[in-house]
């Protein structure tokens, strides 16, 4: 959980958390005599390790994925954009697992059970939909994350006592974490398939927040512009694949993903 939680963070800097997920773990259910994989039947919201929200001038954005699994464990990966145009953050709340969410999708993609038939991240985009503009990452989360009403990890407060040391604010009438990341206590790397490795740099510093129910909200400040384009460089030089380590303090993580140039390019050009 703590790997997956700086992931999040790692992707928060690189792409303004434009993120669909493409790739996927096995949904499997224990329920009296049978264990096994199951069909979903419909969509199911994927519970994220933290829900993140980033502010705009024109309001804010919280992608999230759903997905569908059939009976031979083939599954297909719906992303969608809750937008709140008061830019108040209002995150999606899915307390009673609704799954009739009423939004285009913005990516879907296609992960059958053979790995021989599969490319972690292929996808079809439709550029038409609410959130399309923010798409940047594609990230393969082999391992599952869990759905509503079946969460596979442990309590999330739990997680949240890793943040015990930061200063704590206000946000919206609650207590939330002061999140500060710079070159003094972040550093980020990433390698490409072909073994070629950089160290993003940090330009000034970073502020996000996070609640205890560790729904994360990062503003988007004019520096932000430098990381996306150091970003779009290194992909215009090499690829669009890479494996991307960060190291928070004394934390540290790994997430796998592929970056979705034009969204960089687009996302750089809002500031």
């Amino acid at each position: 959980m703590r790997k997956l939680l700086y992931s999040v963070l790692c992707l928060a800097l690189l792409a303004s958390l434009g993120c669909a997920i493409t790739n996927y773990g096995v949904i499997t259910d224990d329920r009296a005599d049978y264990s096994g994989v199951i069909r979903t039947g419909h969509k199911a919201y994927v519970t994220p390790t933290s829900q993140v929200g980033t502010l705009w001038s024109d309001g804010s954005d919280e992608l999230f994925t759903m997905v569908y699994q059939n009976q031979y464990a083939d599954r297909k990966l719906y992303t969608f954009n809750n937008f709140d145009p008061t830019a108040s953050v209002i995150f999606l709340d899915q307390t009673y697992c609704d799954w009739r969410y009423e939004g285009c999708e913005i990516t879907r993609a296609w992960d059958p059970h053979d790995s021989n038939l599969d490319d972690p991240f292929d996808y079809e985009f439709f550029a038409d939909c609410s959130g399309a503009r923010s798409l940047s990452l594609l990230v393969s989360q082999e391992s599952r994350l869990g759905e509503c009403g079946d969460r596979v990890f442990a309590d999330l407060q739990d997680l949240s006592a890793e943040f015990a040391d930061l200063p704590v604010t206000q946000f919206r009438g609650e207590a939330a974490y002061v999140v500060p990341v710079n070159a003094g206590n972040t550093s980020v790397n990433v390698t490409t398939p072909e073994g070629v490795a950089a160290s993003i740099p940090l330009y000034g510093q970073f502020t996000g927040f996070i609640t205890e129910k560790l729904q994360f909200v990062v503003p988007m400040t004019p520096n932000m512009k430098s990381e996306l384009n150091w970003a779009r460089n290194f992909v215009d030089q090499n690829g669009d694949l890479a494996t991307v380590d960060i190291t928070y303090g004394s934390l540290s993580g790994t997430v796998n993903l592929a970056v979705v140039r034009d969204g960089l390019l687009h996302n750089a050009n809002r500031f």
